[in-house]
């Protein structure tokens, strides 16, 4: 872990910003709210502090978030802010336990990532069957276009979603297996949609991979923040296929 050069009592200063943006948060209710990054002011100071000693990238959260949180003009959904902020949380403490402040936490980003990805190394989704219907390009300007802009940030927010829930496996609303596979189709769409040229079969199929994941997390009751964009990524996936044709 690359080390930022932090006192201890920066990471206090640090940790006690981030406390008390996520107790401001979690206060007022805000379910799947867009919010002003102003409205958690000491974690985007933090954030900012993050990137000017390099190590912001360490919370393994995707560009399009990033961008946001140490943007004071940004707008994110509270629940996106919140797991941000607890991932940050987490990168802290583990900062704080070398110091020799506090204990080491089992929770560090890297370490969370790592172990999606070894689960997803053991259990590789099952391969997606495609029916190709065509390979179009994309042309800059065009409602497609800002369709992509918007699902490829829909995207990124549910990643970050499916990978910092703190719930014990038999109370969330996916396995750990089913949850390494979601991310890794996740991911896999957000690559493509990089590309000049998309297809609308694969889109379809990550549509009602999303859909089907919201429903089962309405249906537990839990994760219903990740359900909640995963269904938002499945109805601008579909507007994104109707644009094309």
């Amino acid at each position: 872990m690359t080390d930022p050069g932090f006192s201890l009592e920066e990471i206090h200063e640090m940790l006690d910003g981030i406390e008390q943006s996520l107790s401001r948060l979690k206060a007022a209710t805000l379910h799947q709210k867009y919010m002003p990054m102003t409205y958690i002011p000491e974690a985007v100071s933090v954030f900012m502090e993050l990137e000017m000693n390099g190590v912001l990238h360490s919370l393994g959260i995707n560009p399009s978030v990033v961008n946001k949180l140490k943007n004071f003009d940004a707008k994110l959904r509270a629940p996106v802010m919140i797991a941000a902020l607890g991932r940050a949380r987490s990168y802290l403490r583990t900062l704080e336990s070398d110091h020799g402040g506090g204990k080491p936490s089992p929770e560090h980003p890297a370490n969370q990532d790592l172990l999606i990805q070894e689960l997803a190394d053991a259990h590789p989704p099952q391969p997606i069957q495609v029916w190709t219907e065509q390979w179009v390009y994309v042309k800059r300007g065009s409602r497609a276009k800002e369709i992509i802009a918007t699902v490829s940030e829909l995207l990124d927010e549910a990643v970050l979603l499916a990978k910092t829930t703190n719930l014990p496996e038999e109370q969330a609303a996916l396995t750990n297996i089913e949850r390494a596979q979601l991310i890794a189709i996740l991911e896999t769409a957000l690559a493509v949609l990089k590309a000049p040229m998309v297809e609308p079969g694969l889109l379809k199929k990550t549509a009602r991979l999303a859909k089907e994941v919201a429903e089962r997390t309405a249906k537990k009751k839990a994760e219903e923040a990740l359900g909640a964009g995963l269904a938002h990524v499945a109805k601008r996936l579909l507007d994104l296929v109707a644009s094309l044709m």
